[in-house]
């Protein structure tokens, strides 16, 4: 189960990345209140994924005010093979948005996770993350850097480099229309934990007087996953839907995790008020 609750933070990503996404295209600095879901096909952590082959929906509702302070508030919905689609846990974000130049969007963020009465979600799998997201944007191809801590009952920390290039075609009409399409392609870092368990004998003069159980720990900071998306997103007006397919190609995996070459995809809608 821990592996199902870590994949909640992946998807709260893609929500991240969703909204960098409209930062580029919107040049309002009016507060905006939005309300939307977002579904994804198969939840994984950086390829990573548990045998109950889960997919779930996600609603969220957020206010951004006209400084770029915002908070969001997502539900959480679960369906695999043993469980129909429930209720399951809730994230709570605040953040900053920088404001939107010629080249340049980012946004710093705090995420609180909260657990339904007797989740069979692990608490302790994933508490806390914080983190800043931004992107150079330029006619030819955007740069776009993410960093990240995870607090758990350890913390890791964890970068993602990557890059884009977004294609937008508008149509004129009395509301405007636009629709965007934003190939990119990101590789994920991030710290490992480790641990080595033996058995340490103690002698004097080659005789063995006792024997004791050592652990030692270790942290490694290992390349996790490469990733190749098209987000494909439709704004009319106010309302926005999304629609993005991906692949993604685990590396570093350690003993106990399963994963594999995965194709997924994301949908999502929103209207903003």
């Amino acid at each position: 189960m821990k592996q199902i609750t870590i994949t909640i933070w992946l998807l709260f990503t893609g929500i991240i990345t969703w909204h960098s996404l409209y930062a580029q295209t919107d040049s309002t600095k009016n507060n905006v209140f939005s309300l939307g879901i977002n579904g994804v096909s198969r939840f994984q952590y950086f390829g990573r994924t548990d045998s109950l082959q889960s997919r779930g929906m996600i609603p969220y509702i957020g206010y951004q005010h006209k400084c770029g302070l915002y908070a969001q508030g997502s539900f959480i919905f679960i369906d695999n093979s043993t469980t129909s689609l429930s209720y399951t846990g809730a994230l709570g974000e605040i953040g900053y948005r920088f404001p939107t130049s010629d080249h340049f969007t980012g946004n710093l963020y705090f995420t609180k996770l909260f657990y339904k009465d007797n989740s069979t979600l692990v608490q302790s799998a994933l508490k806390y993350q914080s983190g800043l997201n931004a992107a150079y944007t330029n006619k030819i191809i955007n740069l776009n850097f993410g960093a990240d801590l995870k607090f758990s009952n350890k913390t890791d920390v964890g970068i993602s480099p990557g890059i884009d290039h977004m294609f937008i075609i508008k149509i004129k009409n009395k509301n405007p229309i636009a629709l965007a399409i934003d190939p990119a392609a990101y590789a994920y870092f991030g710290t490992q934990n480790f641990s080595k368990t033996y058995l340490e004998k103690k002698s004097i003069f080659f005789i063995p007087i006792s024997q004791q159980t050592i652990t030692d720990n270790s942290v490694k900071f290992n390349l996790l996953s490469y990733e190749f998306s098209v987000p494909i997103v439709f704004v009319m007006g106010k309302f926005n839907a999304s629609i993005t397919p991906a692949y993604t190609i685990p590396m570093s995996l350690i003993q106990g995790e399963y994963g594999k070459n995965l194709f997924y995809m994301n949908i999502g809608m929103e209207i903003r008020m």
